[in-house]
C-alpha cells in the first residue's frame, strides 16, 4: 500500500531550502506522519532536521548536474530513489517540469507542484497553484504556502521554528560575513565597526558565521577587534559543527545568506543586511536592513547601506 509522503525541494541555495521548513512541518502535522525529504547535498538538511520529529528519511541528490552525462545520471538516480520510496504523494517545491515527469514515471499517485510555466501542462487542476502557463508569479515561499493551503484544505500556514534545548547566552551574538557573491558582502571594515558597537552594548562573544571563501575576512575582523572579546570562528567548520553555537546566540546580524534563514528557523531575531535581493517576509523575526527606497536594486546596492543606518535599525529593534 502506498502511504508515504515526500517533499522534493532542490532549491537555489540552502537558505532557500531552510525558508520552506514551516511548509514541511505543516504537511507533516496535517497528514499526521513523517515525511521523506529529497534535496540537494548543499542544503545540509540532516544537520538541522535530523533532531526534529518530522522527517522519516533523507534522500540527497547531486549538487552538480552540469553537462549531459551528469544530467542524465541525476535524472536516473532521482527516478530510482522516488520509485523505491513507493510514494502516495509528493510535494515539489521547484519550477521544473522535469521533476513532475520523473515523479509520474516513478509511479507516484499524487503529484503537487506550483504549476510554473511548462510545469503547468503536466499537473492536474486541483494539484497546482497557478491556473495556467501565463499566470503572474509570486514569491516562491508564498506560492508554496498557497499550494499547501489548497492541497491540505487549510486557511493558514504559520511560521514555525525548529525545536532545540541549548540555553541562550545573552552576551553572545552571531555576526554573518558569509555570502554567495560580492553583491551580498557588506565588507570587513563595516563589520569591524559593528563588532565594536555591539561590544559597547555588552555583547562579549561573537560567532563569526563565514564560509571558506571568507577565511581572510574572518581573520582580519578578529585581528582588528578588541582582544578581550571572545570569537568563535566557522570558516573551516561544517554546518553541523556551527549549529550548536548558533542555537545559543541571542541575536543574528549580517549578510543575506543561508545562515540568516537558519537563525530565523532557530527563533533568533535576525537583522539581515540586504543587497541585490528584496527583503524576506515569511517571518516577523526577520528585520530587513535594506537599500534606500529611491535607489535601484542592483549588484552594488549593499554598498549603499551605511554603518549608521545599520546601528539605528538595530537599536530600534534589539529588544
Amino acid at each position: 500500500m502506498k502511504d508515504k509522503i515526500a517533499i522534493l525541494a532542490p532549491g537555489k541555495g540552502w537558505g532557500n531550502f531552510v525558508s520552506y521548513i514551516s511548509c514541511f512541518k505543516k504537511i507533516s502535522e496535517e497528514r499526521k506522519k513523517k515525511i521523506v525529504i529529497i534535496t540537494k547535498k548543499f542544503s545540509s538538511a540532516k544537520s538541522y532536521l535530523s533532531d526534529q520529529n518530522l522527517v522519516d528519511n533523507f534522500v540527497e541528490i547531486s549538487d552538480d548536474t552540469r553537462g549531459i552525462v551528469k544530467k542524465i545520471c541525476s535524472i536516473i538516480y532521482i527516478y530510482n530513489e522516488i520509485k523505491k520510496l513507493n510514494l502516495n504523494e509528493i510535494f515539489i517545491f521547484h519550477s521544473s517540469a522535469l521533476y513532475v515527469l520523473i515523479s509520474y514515471f516513478a509511479g507516484v499517485n499524487k503529484i503537487y507542484a506550483p504549476g510554473i510555466k511548462y510545469q503547468n501542462f503536466f499537473l492536474k487542476k486541483d494539484f497546482k497553484f497557478y491556473d495556467n502557463f501565463k499566470s503572474k508569479l509570486i514569491d516562491p515561499v508564498e506560492e508554496s504556502k498557497e499550494l499547501i493551503k489548497k492541497i491540505l484544505k487549510i486557511n493558514y500556514v504559520p511560521f514555525k521554528t525548529l525545536k532545540f534545548n541549548e540555553k541562550i547566552d545573552d552576551k553572545k551574538i552571531a555576526v554573518c560575513i558569509a555570502c554567495s557573491g560580492y553583491e551580498k558582502q557588506w565588507g570587513s571594515e563595516n563589520y569591524i565597526k559593528l563588532i565594536k558597537f555591539l561590544s559597547s552594548k555588552g555583547y562579549t562573544k561573537f560567532l563569526i558565521l563565514s564560509g571558506k571563501d571568507q577565511f581572510g575576512i574572518e581573520e582580519e575582523i578578529i585581528k582588528k577587534s578588541d582582544m578581550k572579546l571572545e570569537f568563535i570562528k566557522s570558516s573551516k567548520k561544517t554546518i553541523s559543527q556551527v549549529i550548536p553555537e548558533l542555537k545559543s546566540c541571542k541575536l543574528f546580524i549580517g549578510n543575506d545568506t543561508g545562515f540568516s534563514h537558519l537563525a530565523t528557523a532557530y527563533a533568533k531575531k535576525t537583522f539581515v543586511i540586504l543587497g541585490d535581493c528584496p527583503p524576506h517576509t515569511y517571518s516577523d523575526l526577520i528585520i530587513p536592513i535594506d537599500k534606500e527606497d529611491n535607489l535601484t536594486r542592483n549588484s552594488n546596492s549593499i554598498k549603499s547601506i551605511s554603518f549608521e543606518k545599520v546601528i539605528n535599525i538595530f537599536n530600534k529593534n534589539e529588544n
